[in-house]
């Protein structure tokens, strides 16, 4: 369920966008507070689950979500949305760690690799099934059914871990981090602030210029006071271990460049293709299936050419298909984009799996829990960078392009503003403007995928320092640390 809500509402956004009337900043909000939020709150939830029962923290996380799933499918206001899925967000925080913490406390040794592996496969298949499941519900429902569908499986849940599932913690959870939890929350919020923002606001706007600033300061306050912490939340020593610190960009990377490329993309082949979101979920769904068929073929790959040389390819594999997408137009036909997200989605396997070994395999056995909690936060960062950055660097740029057409120019006040905030807006202009209409709509889908352009060329630079540093850090052969 957690995974599904990742991916099942990028088919949703256009007509989401469309039904309450939101800019391109607000839809960015709308996919990626979710994101945030989990990310920020996934290593506290950990922590409560350890102290004060896994089994009880599994439930309220539950409870959480469906509440916020509810809200999120009744919201008639763009912040309403927003605020929603945050709220979700944070049943996320406390349901993703919780059940990994009791699938290896309940299992003993010999099955609990299994139990893992059925884990993370029902993630993959619920990732793989998002679009999809989306675009079914859209064909037949509005859009707030993307929502209500967590209620009947939360409800499921919620008796079958009440009647199954004994209760679990830890009998020396260390004292919770609180003072750390909450900075590095507020300074990651102000970080994406920023990020989202600056597009739209322009870079030297003093509400972007604040928000970095008191980003930079309460992460580098987080950084000080984790490193006099005994116990500390994170401990940010394990990045000066160079396995682990690169291993953890090219998963960062990896995350920003798949998810900032689902959520732009779904706007571009829904809007400027004219796909129906079936069509919409259908066409994504390749990029789940490559990852779900190819990931457990990496070993071997690692086993011939080495960890680092693997992952390096990986990220540049990754950049080769980003820039695949530098080639779609306004009527660009179905097996390009095909090829591009092949080439992202498998290099992302590539990258991902000797990554998660080069972080978990340069830390002590003892330590395994906080690298793992470590992964999978770094994943919903990266994941919620990706939309920020690259939904924010499209956006600036479908304005910059769009604002230099004589279709635009001919436009004033209100409806130059509202054609200015984002392709829908621009639609909604042109089709009350009669036969002149038309001029407007094509330049507004080309300035759209001029944007896309730009965001394609940022995340395939990315991709290919990333690349570089995995090369140079990452070992060749896993290393035989107590981590293992």
């Amino acid at each position: 369920m957690v995974s599904i809500d990742g991916t099942i509402l990028n088919v949703a956004l256009p007509t989401i966008s469309n039904a309450l009337h939101t800019t391109s900043a607000q839809l960015i909000w709308i996919n990626s507070a979710y994101i945030i939020i989990l990310g920020s709150t996934i290593l506290l939830g950990g922590s409560l689950g350890d102290k004060y029962g896994r089994k009880w923290f599994l439930l309220l996380g539950l409870l959480v979500f469906v509440t916020g799933s509810v809200w999120a499918g009744l919201s008639t206001k763009a912040y309403s949305l927003i605020l929603a899925r945050g709220f979700m967000g944070v049943g996320g925080g406390l349901i993703m760690p919780a059940t990994l913490s009791l699938i290896t406390n309940i299992f003993p040794d010999q099955e609990r690799a299994k139990a893992i592996g059925v884990w993370a496969g029902m993630a993959g298949i619920g990732v793989a099934i998002g679009p999809l499941a989306g675009g079914l519900l859209l064909t037949w429902f509005y859009w707030g059914s993307v929502f209500f569908v967590n209620v009947p499986v939360a409800a499921i849940g919620v008796i079958a871990v009440w009647r199954l599932v004994p209760n679990s913690k830890s009998s020396d959870s260390p004292p919770l981090d609180l003072v750390g939890a909450a900075i590095s929350f507020v300074g990651l919020l102000a970080l994406f602030f920023g990020l989202i923002r600056g597009p739209d606001r322009g870079w030297s706007d003093p509400g972007v210029i604040a928000a970095f600033v008191l980003a930079a300061v309460l992460l580098v306050l987080f950084v000080l006071l984790e490193l006099r912490k005994s116990n500390p939340l994170l401990d940010v020593r394990f990045f000066k271990i160079p396995e682990f610190a690169s291993g953890v960009i090219s998963i960062a990377i990896g995350f920003f460049a798949l998810f900032g490329l689902i959520y732009v993309l779904t706007i571009y082949i829904q809007i400027v293709l004219s796909y129906s979101p079936m069509e919409a979920g259908l066409a994504l769904l390749p990029f789940a299936l490559v990852l779900l068929v190819g990931s457990p073929m990496v070993p071997r790959l690692v086993k011939w050419l080495g960890g680092r040389t693997v992952v390096a390819l990986g990220l540049l594999v990754i950049a080769s298909g980003m820039m695949v997408f530098r080639f779609v137009t306004t009527s660009t036909t179905y097996p390009l984009i095909l090829a591009g997200l092949v080439l992202v989605s498998a290099g992302m396997a590539m990258a991902q799996v000797p990554s998660s070994d080069a972080i978990m395999g340069s830390i002590p056995r003892d330590r395994a829990g906080e690298g793992s909690a470590t992964n999978a936060a770094i994943r919903q960062i990266g994941s919620s960078l990706g939309i920020a950055l690259i939904g924010g660097i499209s956006s600036l740029g479908y304005r910059v392009v769009l604002s230099k057409t004589s279709a635009f120019q001919a436009l004033s006040g209100t409806a130059a503003q509202q054609a200015e905030s984002g392709l829908n807006g621009a639609l909604a202009v042109s089709q009350g403007m009669g036969n002149s209409g038309a001029d407007l709509a094509n330049a507004a889908k080309t300035a759209f995928t001029r944007g896309l352009d730009a965001s394609m060329i940022l995340t395939a630079v990315i991709a290919f320092i990333g690349a570089v540093i995995a090369y140079r850090f990452i070992p060749r052969k896993p290393t035989p640390t107590a981590g293992r």
